[in-house]
């Protein structure tokens, strides 16, 4: 995570790279700037886990390439919204849920708009809410993040620079990181996805079966919610052979999160940071070793360059959302953390309504509703790994790179 704000390199832009409802203001049009970096682009020699020479800045992975889209015909238009401000949540707006859908909405919001980036906002208030949650929905909450939701939380991002606190929480938790966080990907905050029939079912798929927390030899098996009753659902489809785990173990503190994963290695990737309104935000494009646009990280390039005695990187496939194109004639007031379904643009304060980033080639992969993976790109400290960021590739470059199963320990 980057330890300060990345600086703008006043690189040429190699292409655009959003979405947009009009490509005429420049002062907005995004860019992005493609560099690329060692642990994600072919090495001569196996990767070698003392040595920074091996990540030395390498040769730009590609060059004049437009996906600059016409979305007049697909995006609503701005003056058919209305943006209000998040008012000040309080233990009463927790009291009433009666989901994990609508718990997650507003716990999404809680943590997004009063808690991260935000060192006054007082823990104590955040735990009686966790605990008003729990009691009234059901599940523990896990170095923060609730069990119920667990694979919607696992996709927390940054929103602005991040630094890693001197505590005991773990990476793959928000609460390890000081700086303000979102949640791009939680299908409970688009009004778009919110408005799909139940009829079409599932909203989001896991692809874990099982998450343990703690020792090998006594895990705590993560209850995530599965009910058959509509109204408790959170619209995850679970693998086949997930179960609801059954029993109680106390050991939930514990940092080590394990479970087994599809994983592909992160090298022969490159990265380009993105721009909005000519500032670096939190996102950056990923090409694969054809110089194709296969995805993006949601993280500043300049962290993913950081030097790192560590290694190998890998990607590791937690899930998939339901894609839909957004509807021109949604006429819905959107909090901040409202957004579009797809990879959504955060601008510092709240996500952008009439714009999303352009995820991926759509003439060289096909598209569909679930062609866009949730991955984790992680890297090896010893027989133990730990998050560096979350991404999303299309399904067609990750299949290509031959993923293998393996057991993950994250810390």
């Amino acid at each position: 995570m980057p330890t300060e704000p990345p600086k703008s390199r006043g690189l040429s832009p190699s292409w655009s790279i959003f979405r947009r409802k009009s490509a005429s203001d420049e002062s907005t049009r995004p860019r992005s700037r493609s560099r690329s970096l060692a642990f994600l682009s072919p090495m001569p020699t196996t990767f070698s886990s003392d040595s920074d020479e091996s990540r030395s800045i390498q040769s730009s992975a590609s060059r004049g390439r437009k996906s600059l889209r016409d979305m007049i015909h697909k995006l609503r238009s701005t003056s058919s919204v209305t943006l209000i401000d998040e008012p000040q949540l309080k233990e009463s707006d927790f009291k009433q849920l009666e989901s994990w859908f609508l718990g997650f909405d507003r716990y999404n919001q809680l943590v997004t708009t009063h808690i991260s980036g935000n060192g006054a906002y007082p823990m104590e208030q955040f735990n009686k809410i966790t605990g008003i949650l729990s009691k009234s929905l059901g599940g523990q909450f896990i170095h923060g993040l609730p069990e119920a939701a667990f694979d919607f939380s696992l996709l927390w991002c940054p929103a602005g620079p991040l630094t890693r606190k001197d505590n005991n929480e773990p990476s793959w938790s928000w609460t390890a990181w000081d700086g303000p966080v979102n949640f791009p990907f939680d299908p409970t905050n688009s009004p778009d996805l919110r408005s799909v029939s139940r009829n079409e079912s599932e909203l989001f798929k896991s692809e874990i079966v099982q998450f343990h927390i703690g020792p090998e030899t006594t895990p705590y098996e993560v209850r995530r919610e599965k009910s058959d009753k509509s109204e408790k659902t959170l619209r995850i489809k679970y693998p086949s052979y997930f179960h609801a785990p059954r029993g109680y173990d106390p050991t939930t503190d514990s940092d080590t999160l394990r479970f087994k994963a599809m994983t592909i290695p992160a090298n022969g990737f490159t990265v380009g940071q993105l721009e909005y309104s000519e500032k670096d935000i939190a996102c950056s494009h990923l090409i694969n070793n054809k110089k194709q646009l296969c995805g993006v990280i949601m993280d500043y390039e300049a962290t993913i360059l950081e030097p790192s005695t560590t290694g190998p990187f890998e990607f590791i496939l937690l899930s998939r959302n339901l894609r839909r194109d957004p509807s021109r004639d949604a006429k819905k007031p959107v909090i901040p953390t409202n957004h579009p379904p797809g990879t959504p643009i955060w601008d510092g304060a709240r996500f952008v309504w009439d714009a999303e980033v352009e995820d991926y080639d759509e003439t060289v992969f096909e598209t569909g509703p679930w062609k866009m993976l949730n991955v984790m790109l992680i890297k090896w400290v010893g027989d133990h790994a730990e998050r560096v960021a979350v991404a999303r590739i299309h399904e067609d470059a990750w299949a290509v790179q031959n993923p293998q199963r393996k057991d993950i320990v994250l810390l």
